[in-house]
C-alpha cells in the first residue's frame, strides 16, 4: 500500500514538474539535438514521460533499505548476472560504468543489500534538505559514498578497487574542458571523463557496463555486458578515447530503446571541445 501510495505521489511531482516548466527548455533542446529526426509533439511526448518516470524513481531509492532480502530478489530481473561475477572473481575490484538512465541510485543501494559492496564516489555539494535526505538513504543502504576534494578523485577510487569494492562511475556526467575528452553522444562530441578507462588500466580493475531497466509490472531489468577491456596498441590517449567512446555508443543504443529512462535535464553537451564544435 505505502509504495502504490508513494508511486502516485510520485507520478504526480513528475506532472507538476513538467507543468511549471522546471528545465523544460533544457529538456527540449537535448531532445532537439539527439533526434533531430523526430517531430516536436514525438519529443514532447518523451519529455512529458521522462518527468512522470523522474518522480517515480525517489520513492524506490528511499524505501529500498526498508526492503527484505527476498523482496530485492524478486525487484531486479537480471540479464548477464554472471557477467558481474566473473568480473569480481579476478580479485582487483570492479568498476560498475552506469548512466542517468532508469533508477541508477536503487541499482547501488539494492544490490549492495544484496551483499555486492558498492561504493559511489561525489563532490561535495551545498547543504540542502533533499541532499541531506539523499546521502542519509544511501547511508542506509549501505553504499559506501566518498565524498572528495577537487583532485582527490583518483586516489579515492584507486583504494576503493584495492579493497575489493564495485566502484559505481556514471558515465553521462558532463566534464569541464581540461579534464575531458570528447567521444560522441548521439554524434555531438561529449565533455566525458577518461577515469574508468583510466583506472582500469593502472589498476587492472574489470570494467562493465551496466544499467537499470525498469518496467511496466514495476520490477527492474538489470542489464550487464562485459567485461570490457581497454586496447594497449601503445598510444594511450586514442586507446583511452576508444573505449569511452564504446561505452557511450553502448549507452546511447539503450537511450533509443528507452528514450523517457535517461535524464535529459541535465546539460550533458555543455562543454564545448576548443574548436567549439
Amino acid at each position: 500500500m505505502m509504495r502504490r501510495l508513494l508511486d502516485a505521489l510520485g507520478t504526480f511531482a513528475g506532472w507538476l514538474l513538467w507543468a511549471l516548466h522546471v528545465r523544460r527548455r533544457v529538456v527540449m533542446e537535448n531532445l532537439r539535438l539527439a533526434f533531430p529526426e523526430k517531430g516536436e509533439a514525438e519529443r514532447r511526448a518523451i519529455a512529458r514521460a521522462t518527468f512522470v518516470n523522474l518522480g517515480r524513481t525517489a520513492p524506490e531509492f528511499f524505501l529500498a533499505p526498508r526492503m527484505t532480502r527476498e523482496e530485492l530478489e524478486r525487484l531486479f530481473v537480471y540479464e548477464g548476472w554472471e557477467i558481474l561475477e566473473a568480473a569480481r572473481a579476478r580479485g582487483k575490484g570492479v568498476i560498475a560504468c552506469t548512466a542517468h538512465f532508469g533508477n541508477f541510485e536503487l541499482l547501488a543501494a539494492g544490490h549492495n543489500l544484496k551483499g555486492v559492496p558498492v561504493t559511489m564516489i561525489t563532490r561535495a555539494m551545498g547543504r540542502s534538505r533533499f541532499n541531506d535526505l539523499w546521502r542519509g538513504a544511501r547511508a542506509r543502504a549501505g553504499v559506501e559514498d566518498l565524498v572528495v576534494k577537487k583532485g582527490e578523485t583518483l586516489r579515492a577510487a584507486v583504494r576503493s578497487l584495492k579493497e575489493g569494492r564495485v566502484l559505481g562511475y556514471v558515465i553521462d556526467q558532463n566534464q569541464p574542458r581540461r579534464r575531458a575528452i570528447f567521444p560522441t553522444f548521439f554524434g555531438v562530441p561529449a565533455a566525458t571523463s577518461p577515469a574508468p578507462a583510466v583506472l582500469s588500466l593502472r589498476t587492472g580493475a574489470a570494467v562493465v557496463f551496466v544499467l537499470d531497466v525498469p518496467l511496466e509490472d514495476g520490477r527492474h531489468r538489470v542489464v550487464f555486458e562485459g567485461p570490457l577491456e581497454v586496447a594497449n596498441t601503445g598510444d594511450r590517449d586514442r586507446d583511452v578515447l576508444s573505449f569511452m567512446q564504446d561505452l557511450n555508443d553502448r549507452l546511447e543504443r539503450h537511450v533509443r530503446q528507452h528514450p523517457s529512462r535517461w535524464y535529459w535535464l541535465h546539460r550533458r553537451w555543455k562543454t564545448r571541445p576548443e574548436d567549439g564544435r
